[in-house]
């Protein structure tokens, strides 16, 4: 096996002929991962960062496992100051959910400890690691935090983070009785109330008015962040959610169900689909119909259509909201790995900096507790 590090566009290019064959063999398949992704991130923040993609050949040349990393800062706190080794497209204004080393299933430990010695590679080049959204599950995970503590020092996990999913059933029959009576007859209340006072309907994006509707949806989605905080819309952000979305509702790895009144929307969900998985993204709905818990139907209506697909997984992705625990039966965990090199001065400082401030924090915390 030989590892090399892809820094140049034309490396990396080179790769998409075999990137989803080999992501798609792995244990984690996420649309996060898929190379309509990260190709279409790096045209638009690839000012900001630096390619360092890991990839194992074999001795005829033939690429069996890539590590898919990148160097640079992120824009805002402390860690602006420092230079992170981390996931191509986990870092910056729009970040992947559920990232990963690509490597097939089964052939984890024999692969992945070989292509961890990318982060000996960079030593030098980098002041902290940080791979962001790491499936707690994933066979690469243990492998990771291994390799890191040789070369690294406080390497390990520094967030874990609950993703609530749905479980759905064969049909939305199925579905619908086991859900609470309560909660499942105030749904049916309210979208009848729809019809009946504006003869609301629930309908689909259709690769024909994708482009259109996902207009739509972001100025719906807008409505609910009018200071502009949401990492959906700032600019860069957008024209790459808008370039993908747009392919992705086309070739059907987005769907986007939404309640419409008349020819417009008033609320929907926008996600991804992957294997037998759906990933709710985003959610939008205009203010003025906030009396239909326009969320809650709008998720009432997208698991129906994934049930329709034979879809059996809703990951609702990171986030604890109340609204979930009315909807979710389990969850899977995301894992923040951090690490630090030990000759850093800048790496030492903040580390020292953010154990100040977490002890402040926790002494501030006590004196409001008595």
């Amino acid at each position: 096996m030989r590892l090399e590090i892809v820094r140049d566009e034309a490396g990396f290019a080179a790769l998409e002929p075999v990137w989803d064959g080999l992501l798609e063999r792995g244990a984690t398949c996420t649309p996060f991962l898929r190379w309509d992704w990260v190709r279409l991130w790096w045209d638009e923040f690839h000012t900001d960062f630096q390619l360092t993609i890991g990839v194992l050949r074999d001795d005829a040349g033939g690429v069996v496992a890539i590590a898919p990393l990148m160097i640079g800062q992120e824009s805002v706190g402390m860690r602006r100051h420092l230079k992170h080794l981390g996931f191509l497209a986990g870092l910056g204004e729009a970040k992947g959910e559920r990232m990963d080393f690509l490597v097939p299933a089964g052939r984890e430990a024999e692969l992945t400890p070989l292509l961890c010695g990318v982060f000996r590679v960079l030593e030098g080049e980098w002041e902290a690691v940080r791979l962001n959204k790491l499936p707690e599950e994933s066979p690469n995970h243990p492998h990771v935090v291994r390799a890191l503590s040789g070369c690294s020092s406080g390497a390990g996990v520094v967030i874990r983070t609950e993703c609530a999913c749905i479980q759905m059933g064969a049909s939305w029959e199925d579905f619908e009785a086991q859900m609470r009576g309560r909660h499942r007859r105030d749904l049916k209340r309210r979208y009848e109330l729809l019809k009946k006072e504006h003869q609301g309907y629930e309908t689909e994006v259709t690769a024909a008015d994708a482009e259109a509707r996902l207009d739509e949806f972001a100025e719906l989605h807008r409505q609910h962040f009018p200071d502009g905080v949401s990492s959906f819309l700032t600019p860069r952000a957008w024209r790459f959610h808008r370039r993908l979305g747009i392919k992705w509702l086309k070739s059907g790895k987005a769907i986007l169900p939404f309640m419409a009144v008349g020819s417009g929307m008033v609320g929907g969900i926008y996600g991804f689909v992957e294997r037998d998985e759906f990933f709710f993204f985003q959610v939008g709905w205009n203010a003025s119909f906030a009396r239909y818990s326009m969320g809650h139907l709008g998720i009432r209506w997208t698991v129906q259509s994934c049930i329709r697909r034979g879809l059996r997984l809703f990951d609702m992705l990171p986030g604890t909201y109340r609204y979930k625990a009315d909807w979710t039966q389990t969850s899977r965990h995301v894992l923040d790995i951090e690490a630090y090199e030990p000759e850093s001065v800048r790496a030492a400082i903040f580390r020292t900096v953010r154990s100040v401030k977490r002890l402040v924090m926790r002494t501030l915390s006590l004196k409001n507790a008595e």
